[in-house]
C-alpha cells in the first residue's frame, strides 16, 4: 500500500522557498540602502541662500557668508578633502561656524583641519554648541588662560572665538557679527556681579583652584569692556549678523525684535540676521516627506515627529528677523534618534546678503 504523505509537511516545504526569498530580498534592500547612505554621507553638498535686508549698505550688496554647522569632530576625507570639494566653486568673504564642533570626547582635530582650508581665504569665526565642552573654564585645567584648551588650539590655527561683537568693513558699509546672547545682555548687573566675585576671590588665599577662578572672572570682565568698547562704535546703519547654536523659538525673535525697536542706548535698529544649527536638518529624512523628528527643544510645534521643514532648516522669517538655521554636518544626540544622518546630505550654506527682493 502507498503510504500517503503528510500534507502539513508538503505545505511547509511549498513555503520555505518564499520565506527564503524575502529574507534575502530584505537584506538585500538594507545593504542597498546602507550603501547608498554610506556614500551620500562621505559627500558634502553647497546650500544657496540669499536674505534680503532692505536697508543693506550698497557697499555691503552680496556680501557672502559661509555658514558651517554640527561638524561633530567628522572629518569628511583626511584633510576635509570632501568639504573643499564642495566649495571649489563657492566664494564667499567670511566663514562662521555655529557650534558643535568637537566629537563626543571633546577632540578638536575635525575642527582644527577645516579651520585650515581656509587659511589665506577667509577669516573664520565660531561659536561653541551645546556638545562641545565647557569654552571657559573656572576650575584648574593646566593652564593659566581661561578659556579650554580646544578654544586655544582654534585661534592658534587662526579661528575667531566669538564672545564679542567683531566689526567687519567693506568699503562704506559695516557689519557687526556678534553672539545672539549680547543683544539682551544686563550689562550693570554683570558688572556687579563680576566685580563682587573678583573681590572674594582676590582675598582668598592663593591655591591653584582660586587662581583658575580668578582668571575666569578676569576673563568675563575683560569680555564686558569688549563688548562695552564694540557698543560705543555701532552706528545704526550697521548692520548686525548674530550667531547662535539652538535656533531661535518664534517668541524669542519677537522679543529680540522688541528689544531692538526701543531705546536701548546701543544704536542697533534690528539685528538683521540670525545664523543657527542644532538640528541638523531632522538628522533622518524619508525622501518625499522630510524629516522624521525634530528635537524636543525645537520650536516644531505640538509634536516632535515629522515637523515642517520650515521650522528646523532653512530660512525663515519672523517678527522681521530672518533666522537661516543650517542643515549640518554631522548627528545630534539631541535629535533622539540613532546618531547616523539617514537621506541626509551633510551640507553648508553660502549665504548671500542683498537689498533685493528675492524669492
Amino acid at each position: 500500500m502507498r503510504r500517503s504523505r503528510d500534507p502539513l509537511f508538503d505545505e511547509g516545504r511549498r513555503k520555505h522557498p518564499f520565506i527564503g526569498f524575502l529574507i534575502m530580498l530584505l537584506i538585500l534592500i538594507i545593504v542597498t540602502v546602507a550603501t547608498l547612505n554610506t556614500i551620500n554621507n562621505s559627500r558634502v553638498n553647497l546650500a544657496r541662500q540669499s536674505v534680503t535686508i532692505p536697508t543693506l549698505p550698497s557697499a555691503l550688496e552680496n556680501f557672502r557668508i559661509l555658514h558651517i554647522s554640527d561638524l561633530h569632530g567628522l572629518y569628511f576625507g583626511l584633510h576635509q578633502e570632501q568639504i573643499q570639494a564642495a566649495l571649489s566653486s563657492a566664494r564667499y568673504d567670511v566663514v562662521c561656524v555655529t557650534g558643535d564642533v568637537t566629537d563626543a570626547q571633546g577632540d578638536v582635530g575635525a575642527f582644527l583641519a577645516l579651520i585650515d582650508l581656509f587659511k589665506d581665504k577667509a577669516p573664520v569665526y565660531f561659536i561653541t554648541g551645546d556638545e562641545d565642552p565647557a569654552p571657559i573654564l573656572s576650575a584648574p585645567h593646566g593652564s593659566k588662560s581661561a578659556k579650554a584648551d580646544y578654544i586655544l588650539q582654534a585661534e592658534a590655527h587662526g579661528a575667531v572665538y566669538l564672545d564679542s561683537p567683531v566689526k567687519i568693513t567693506r568699503g562704506k558699509g559695516t557689519l557687526w557679527l556678534s553672539p545672539e546672547w549680547i543683544y539682551q545682555m544686563d550689562d550693570e548687573a554683570s558688572e556687579a556681579a563680576y566685580q563682587a566675585r573678583l573681590t572674594e576671590l582676590q582675598n582668598e588665599p592663593v591655591s591653584p583652584e582660586r587662581d583658575a577662578a580668578l582668571a575666569a572672572v578676569e576673563y568675563q570682565i575683560d569680555q564686558l569692556n569688549r563688548i562695552r568698547e564694540a557698543q560705543r562704535e555701532i552706528l545704526e546703519t550697521d548692520v548686525h549678523i548674530a550667531l547662535i547654536h539652538h535656533p531661535l523659538s518664534d517668541t524669542a525673535r519677537k522679543e529680540l525684535r522688541d528689544w531692538t525697536l526701543t531705546d536701548n542706548g546701543r544704536h542697533i535698529a534690528s539685528v538683521a540676521l540670525v545664523l543657527a544649527g542644532h538640528y541638523v536638518g531632522g538628522q533622518w529624512r524619508i525622501p518625499g516627506v522630510g524629516a522624521v523628528r525634530a528635537p524636543i527643544s525645537s520650536d516644531a510645534g505640538e509634536s516632535p515627529w515629522f515637523p515642517e521643514d520650515s521650522r528646523i532648516m532653512g530660512l525663515s522669517t519672523v517678527n522681521g528677523i530672518p533666522q537661516y538655521i543650517s542643515p549640518g554636518l554631522g548627528t545630534s544626540a539631541a535629535s533622539g534618534l540613532p546618531p547616523i544622518r539617514l537621506f541626509n546630505t551633510p551640507t553648508v550654506t553660502v549665504i548671500t546678503l542683498t537689498s533685493k527682493l528675492t524669492q
